[in-house]
């Protein structure tokens, strides 16, 4: 999870920089490099200068201990080898001249102490940059306390935390939050990622056991929204259909048409959908509007309604589709109270609006 989804193509970009700054001067570095860092049983160390840069970037875990470093930076780089066909020690020179800098090559490192983040051509994907250059040492554990602390307010939290709860491990720190951050980047903000398939999951940068829980999130998410409110429930105004209703259809490609069946005192007996429509258009009968009515001996309805769009604005036919059930409500009996259209964070009230 911690490791770029491509290494080969993430070491290009640190070769990239280095040879940059380091021009003529590196390629009798690359031969020393070759003729005394190619041999199999050549130790691959991981320098405090190495480990700061992977630590800032996220292929490397603060929440771990140092031999779990130790462990996954070997793993990253021999997979940079194998995407490369050079020797792992010679990849580590490559990251240790591009984390602290090299005598004859470069004079300070990319990364080093002070890093030279307007030179680097890793700044888009980079943790420390996406993180206002900070060096933060975050564990889920620590967002967990976060979250459960009575002082802390949870709705503050950003979506990466509380996905990194989701999705990490015990100790999972600053490298999973940075590969989240990219994830919701590459997928549009957090609900493409909520209606992302599995493979887009897992190009994005999600291992198979993230991607699953996240699938499975996203299943307990809709199950919810969809989950109608127990009978008794109290409606005041437009605002409370739109509360009950709006993550249920806001992501909806055709609209669909509800009623709302209520007492005397407007407290919810049932509901039903009675239409789904097109893109643009749904087809509504007053007949299958208060049929669910007076089955329940409903005295009053609400129908609400979803715009694909976004846009609540009522169209021509909704106005035209209001006043058809108005004119039926008070032949039945039944009221009428609302009418109320869901858009994307916004809504619109037919009573509010005094067109009811």
């Amino acid at each position: 999870m911690t490791a770029p989804a491509e290494p080969a193509k993430w070491l290009q970009s640190v070769q990239q920089a280095v040879r940059k700054d380091a021009g003529r001067k590196l390629t009798p570095a690359l031969k020393r490099w070759r003729n005394t860092l190619s041999a199999d049983e050549t130790p691959l160390d991981l320098e405090p200068a190495v480990a700061r840069f992977l630590l800032r970037f996220g292929v490397l875990d603060a929440g771990d201990d140092s031999a779990a470093q130790r462990e996954a930076y070997v793993r990253h780089v021999r997979a940079c080898a194998r995407g490369t066909g050079d020797a792992p020690g010679v990849i580590g020179a490559w990251l240790g001249a591009f984390a602290r800098g090299e005598y004859g090559v470069l004079p300070d490192g990319v990364c080093g102490a002070e890093p030279q983040c307007a030179r680097c051509t890793l700044c888009e994907s980079c943790r420390y940059t996406a993180a206002g250059a900070r060096e933060e040492r975050v564990s889920t554990e620590d967002l967990a306390r976060k979250l459960l602390d009575a002082g802390a307010a949870p709705a503050t939290a950003e979506a990466v935390d509380l996905l990194a709860l989701l999705c990490g491990e015990a100790r999972s720190g600053a490298a999973l939050r940075a590969r989240l951050a990219a994830v919701l980047r590459e997928t549009g903000g957090l609900r493409g990622l909520l209606h992302a398939a599995p493979a887009d999951l897992r190009k994005a940068g999600l291992n198979e056991a993230a991607a699953a829980r996240m699938r499975a999130a996203a299943a307990l998410f809709r199950l919810w929204a969809d989950e109608q409110a127990p009978r008794g429930q109290s409606f005041a105004s437009g605002q409370d259909f739109y509360e009950h209703y709006r993550l249920r259809v806001r992501d909806l490609k055709k609209e669909r048409f509800f009623v709302a069946c209520l007492d005397q005192k407007h407290r919810l007996i049932g509901e039903d959908q009675v239409s789904e429509g097109s893109l643009t258009e749904t087809l509504v009968h007053p007949r299958e509007v208060f049929g669910p009515a007076l089955r329940l001996g409903a005295a009053a309805i609400a129908v609400v309604h979803n715009h694909p769009s976004g846009d609540p604005k009522p169209s021509r036919a909704d106005r035209a589709l209001t006043k058809r059930l108005q004119e039926a409500a008070e032949l039945i009996g039944i009221r009428l109270l609302d009418h109320v259209i869901v858009g994307d964070g916004a809504f619109t009230s037919f009573v509010e609006e005094g067109l009811l």
